[in-house]
């Protein structure tokens, strides 16, 4: 009850102030003061926009952000902050000329704004008008005379427009502001150079090494316009002091090394060559392009591959956790036919990269040649991971399968491999000749057949294909003609071949013409095959046909103490007789 009486006093209290006050003013200067009430609402709503506008623009929202700009200047066309704002969403989205069109507006309001000319400078520059921006960035000068970007931006304007003149000109303002300095220098003596003003880039050059005689840098860039010049000597003097200076330099020594080369001073070069190789500053990069260059010349003489093996470790000892020092080093002896080092250093490349198809492909074939299936199966299994289309890699994972009789797994790899072997004949055949190999192992006849066959059909005189063809055939004593034709073909094109003859022999011995097989089993014998349980055991079969059962049996018990015999090998001995 009393809170009530008192919100109605008041009430009544501020109806009596409002009739005092309506009283006393009259009604005109109401007006004005309406007015300058809708005044205020009207730059509310534009810094409403206004700040809009600048949240929308800062989360890249500019199509929302010009909207409210054009608000801003709906409301308050002399206002040059929402001209200005929307130039620079314009030069954002390089849409130059209306960018350009706004920051002129922005400009007719405010001339003197050191940021709108800054932007309207760097619009002129997008659009490669340079020379008006050579005039804003003048304008900027004179706002702020000390400011130092402004004559690299006039410079800069200068360069762009092919002007190397002004420039320079512009450049040697500056340093009346500042002072003589090297960046300022540098950029005198590269504009000397694009203006093939070689003394005056050389004295730009000189300038700077009265005040620091051991720049490195310029004395390299001194070196180099001393080679232009085709001043050798000079040149070579920059380089030995460069050296002098910083021992571990690289480059400097990379190009002694080339220069007493070109003097015939082959020691001194490679010393030379030996100091940059040592040097860490140097990058694995440029070593490893030299490296791989001898490479290519390794043959010429022990020297060449001495020097290449020297190199090669120290270029390791430079650079022990990248792998191309390894890499390298594996390949020269690898050349050099040291196979168990050279697998060392690629296991290494390995554990450091394994993404170098190169490394596995030159394990597996290492492991190839000391037959060490065991690590090809792994190894091979293991690359897949990484390269799960290299045919290379299916093929030696289906042989190494193969030697463990591992077949359906062989064929899977090998029938997987054969589906990525793309224009490589020489690869195809390979595989071909594999899965007709397997195919007959699992019984699959047909199979093996037609894989034969497309071998034959690329290299018709493929004689491991023909041999193993025609003994399989004979095996099966299938299609006797065909095959004794193709081992027929594989003996004319090699002679002395024990293994081509005991094809031969098993062929006729398939025919029942068992005297020309005990001639052509005799040959085998003769050229290596004594040394094979199965070309013996072949031999006993033949004799035992002819009728010398004891000379059989002594054929047959000599292929056994051999170790691999065929699974009727004991019976045949415990019998007495052939068992087919």
């Amino acid at each position: 009850m009393k809170n009530s009486v008192i919100i109605f006093i008041m009430i009544l209290g501020s109806h009596n102030s409002f009739c005092q006050w309506n009283s006393f003013y009259p009604q005109d200067k109401i007006k004005k003061k309406s007015t300058s009430k809708d005044q205020e609402k009207e730059r509310l709503k534009y810094h409403a926009h206004f700040f809009s506008a600048i949240k929308h623009k800062a989360l890249e929202d500019y199509d929302i952000a010009e909207k409210e700009l054009k608000s801003c200047i709906e409301i308050n066309e002399k206002e040059a902050g929402a001209f200005y704002e929307i130039a620079l969403i314009y030069k954002y989205k390089k849409e130059l000329e209306l960018a350009e069109t706004y920051i002129k507006k922005a400009l007719k309001i405010d001339a003197k704004n050191k940021w709108y000319i800054v932007l309207y400078a760097e619009i002129l520059m997008q659009k490669k008008d340079f020379k008006n921006a050579v005039f804003q960035y003048k304008k900027l000068i004179e706002i702020e005379n000390e400011n130092q970007e402004f004559y690299y931006a006039i410079a800069e304007a200068y360069i762009y427009d092919n002007n190397f003149i002004k420039a320079i000109y512009t450049y040697d303002l500056l340093e009346q502001k500042v002072g003589v300095s090297k960046p300022i220098s540098l950029q005198k003596y590269k504009l000397y150079m694009q203006s093939f003003k070689k003394e005056k880039a050389k004295k730009e050059l000189l300038s700077i090494l009265d005040r620091s005689p051991k720049d490195i840098e310029v004395l390299e860039l001194l070196s180099e316009l001393y080679l232009l010049n085709n001043e050798k000597e000079k040149a070579f003097d920059v380089f030995k002091k460069i050296a002098d200076i910083d021992p571990e330099n690289g480059r400097v020594h990379l190009t002694l090394a080339d220069y007493y080369r070109q003097s015939g001073n082959n020691s001194k070069s490679f010393e030379e060559l030996m100091l940059a190789f040592k040097s860490p500053k140097l990058g694995v990069e440029i070593k490893s392009q030299i490296l791989v260059s001898y490479l290519q010349i390794i043959n010429l003489n022990d020297s060449i591959l001495d020097q290449a093996f020297i190199l090669s470790k120290l270029l390791i000892k430079a650079h022990p956790n990248s792998y191309e020092p390894y890499l390298i080093y594996a390949d020269l002896l690898y050349s050099d036919k040291k196979y168990n080092m050279a697998k060392d250093q690629y296991i290494i490349v390995l554990e450091k990269n394994k993404k170098i198809k190169q490394v596995w492909s030159q394990l597996l074939f290492i492991y190839a040649e000391e037959d060490n299936f065991s690590e090809i199966l792994v190894l091979s299994q293991e690359a897949l991971n990484y390269f799960s289309t290299d045919p290379l890699i299916y093929y030696f994972n289906g042989i190494a399968n193969r030697k463990y009789r591992n077949n359906k797994e062989a064929v899977f790899a090998l029938e997987m491999g054969l589906e990525f072997v793309f224009e490589n004949d020489a690869l195809l055949l390979e595989f071909y000749s594999a899965l007709g190999d397997l195919y007959f192992t699992l019984k699959e006849y047909k199979k093996s057949d037609d894989y034969y066959e497309k071998a034959l059909d690329i290299d018709s005189e493929n004689l491991i294909v023909l041999n193993n063809y025609s003994y399989y055939l004979s095996l099966r004593k299938e299609n006797l003609e065909k095959a004794q034709q193709m081992s027929l073909l594989c003996n004319s094109k090699d002679q002395n071949n024990s293994t081509y003859q005991d094809t031969y022999a098993w062929i006729l011995y398939q025919m029942q013409d068992f005297k020309n097989a005990k001639i052509w089993i005799d040959k085998a014998i003769e050229n290596g095959g004594s040394e094979s349980p199965v070309i013996i055991e072949h031999r006993g079969d033949i004799i035992y046909m002819l009728g010398d059962v004891e000379k059989a049996v002594r054929e047959w018990i000599r292929a056994s103490k051999m170790g691999e015999g065929s699974e009727l090998l004991n019976k045949k001995i415990q019998d007495r007789k052939l068992h087919d």
